[in-house]
This record gives C-alpha cells, sequence and structure tokens, in this order.
C-alpha cells in the first residue's frame, strides 16, 4: 500500500472517489488489475476482474484461476497500461503495483480510485512482501477475513510439505532455484530475500548457495557460477527444459550438478514472483520432480 499525505494527493484521491462509478450494494465490483501479483491476489480473494493487464500474459505465465478470466478484458501492458481502455470500462477501483505504478498514480486515480501494492519493498524481504500485499489487497477489497485465511491455508500447507518430506532423503535437500533467460547461456539465480527460495525452505529443503540478497530478488550468473554447485546439490529450472544456450556449450556436461543429474526441470507455469498459489504451487512441482 502506498500511502499518499501531501494535500495534493489527498484532494486527488478524494475527486477521484466522487468522479469513480459508485458500488451499489448487490453490484460486482468492476475491478481492474494491472500487475500479475494484484491479478492472481484478486482471483484469490473470490473477485473477477474486469480488466487486466497483459491478460494473455498472465494465462500464460501465472495461470492462477484462469478460467474466471473468460469475460476479462485486456487493458494493455503492465508496464504502461492503455488510459483509454481503463476509461471505457469504468472500474471503481484499480489495484496494482507500486513499482510499476507509482509515476502513474495521479493519472489512474483520475479514472477511479487506486491502490498501489508494495511489492518491492525498502526492507527487500520479498515473502513477507507477498503477505503485505495480501493484507493491503484484502482491505482494500473489503475482503480482509478472505485474505487471513488464505494466508493462513498458505502457511499451513507449506508445513505440511515440510513435514512429509522431512522423514525423506528430500529433507534438507540442498538446491537452487534458477529461471533461464532467452537467448543467452545465463541464468536468473535467486537469492536468500526472494519469495520462492524462502518457500522452498520453509517447505524443507535448504539453499545451496549463499547468495546476498538482491533488490529485486534474483542474481544473473553463467556457466561458471555454477561451477561450484557440487554433486549433491540440486539446480532446480522454472522451464519445462535446460535451455539450449546452456546445453550447446563444452562446460555444461562437465559441471557437477549435471554429471550427477542434479538438473530438475519443473515445467511451466512456475512464476517466481506471484502470491500465494503461485508460490504453493512451486513447492509442490518441486516435490513432485525430486520424487520423479
Amino acid at each position: 500500500m502506498v500511502i499518499r499525505p501531501t494535500r495534493r494527493g489527498f484532494l486527488c484521491g478524494a475527486l477521484s472517489l466522487v468522479a469513480a462509478p459508485r458500488l451499489h450494494a448487490g453490484e460486482p465490483r468492476r475491478l481492474v488489475t494491472l500487475e500479475w501479483l494484484a491479478t492472481e491476489i484478486a482471483l484469490l480473494l473470490g473477485e473477477r476482474p474486469i480488466g487486466v493487464a497483459d491478460l494473455d500474459g498472465y494465462r500464460r505465465w501465472v495461470s492462477v484461476e484462469n478460467d474466471r478470466l473468460a469475460g476479462a478484458i485486456n487493458v494493455g501492458g503492465r508496464q504502461q497500461p492503455s488510459m483509454e481502455a481503463l476509461t471505457r470500462l469504468r472500474p471503481d477501483l484499480i489495484l496494482s503495483s507500486a513499482l510499476r505504478h507509482r509515476a502513474l498514480e495521479h493519472r489512474l486515480s483520475e479514472i477511479a480510485p487506486t491502490r498501489l501494492l508494495d511489492d518491492q519493498p525498502e526492507h527487500g524481504d520479498l515473502l513477507a512482501a507477498v503477505y503485505d500485499c495480501t493484507k493491503a489487497a484484502g482491505e482494500a477489497l473489503g475482503r480482509s477475513e478472505a485474505a487471513a485465511a488464505l494466508l493462513a491455508d498458505f502457511d499451513t500447507k507449506l508445513a505440511a510439505i515440510a513435514a512429509d518430506i522431512g522423514g525423506t532423503k528430500l529433507g534438507g535437500q540442498p538446491l537452487v532455484v534458477a529461471q533461464p533467460l532467452p537467448g543467452v547461456p545465463r541464468l536468473r539465480i535467486f537469492t536468500a530475500n526472494s519469495a520462492v527460495l524462502q518457500v522452498l525452505v520453509r517447505a524443507g529443503f535448504t539453499a545451496a548457495l549463499e547468495l546476498a540478497p538482491e533488490p529485486f530478488g534474483f542474481s544473473t550468473i553463467g556457466l561458471e557460477g555454477l561451477a561450484s554447485l557440487d554433486g549433491k546439490s540440486k539446480l532446480i529450472l522454472l522451464s519445462t527444459e535446460a535451455p539450449a544456450e546452456l546445453q550447446t556449450s563444452a562446460i555444461w556436461p562437465m559441471l557437477p550438478v549435471v554429471a550427477s543429474g542434479g538438473v530438475v526441470p519443473i515445467g511451466l507455469p512456475s512464476w517466481p514472483f506471484g502470491g500465494p498459489a503461485s508460490l504453493l504451487g512451486l513447492a509442490t512441482n518441486t516435490v513432485v520432480k525430486l520424487r520423479a
């Protein structure tokens, strides 16, 4: 949530509340979401957005509650949504990202009341940010109890995974989570402050590399950076297979983690920047693939 302390910001927000369509008892909410995290959380809280930024991308990469987006309208890109499309939809609430749209907040607020979720907080803990964004979205949507229940269920299911693998060879398994980068022999490696790595640690695994926190929760490395992974570690790839740019390198088969069969693609969708459902799905799929 972004607080607008200035007098100008207060007046703009007040005017947008007056100008926006009113939500009457029994009416479906006219919600628009401009970031995939906001879209996922809204769907998990029982909302059906009428407009979604980069709708096709959400369906492909996130794929949470896709069937409930059947009537949604694409409103442009996540970074630069179409103000014309937003105005036509006449939303009564816009839910989005502070990272992407802080600079657009004034323009968005002229269309409808706008809540920006603080998805990249200064403290850098990106799993804590998922909790905070879920609570903030619940507050904005009048669904605080549903948000609390969603997070409690998330905690319970992660604890269940940890208990399930705790007495097996997977318990404490060292791993690295990586996302291939298109067209280059490099990987995006998720650091200690990332939501996805923290979730996997809570699910009973351990981090194979000690990587310092990064602002967006990842660092980029080449093949040489993977050489420090021993044959006991697992390289969890958020893709269907290791990209050709890696496999065709002479170094690739010589890496201990590759030679030992430790490369584990967990398939798609595997969205590491999402909400509770995306993150729980990653943990569940990781266990399934490691047991296969």
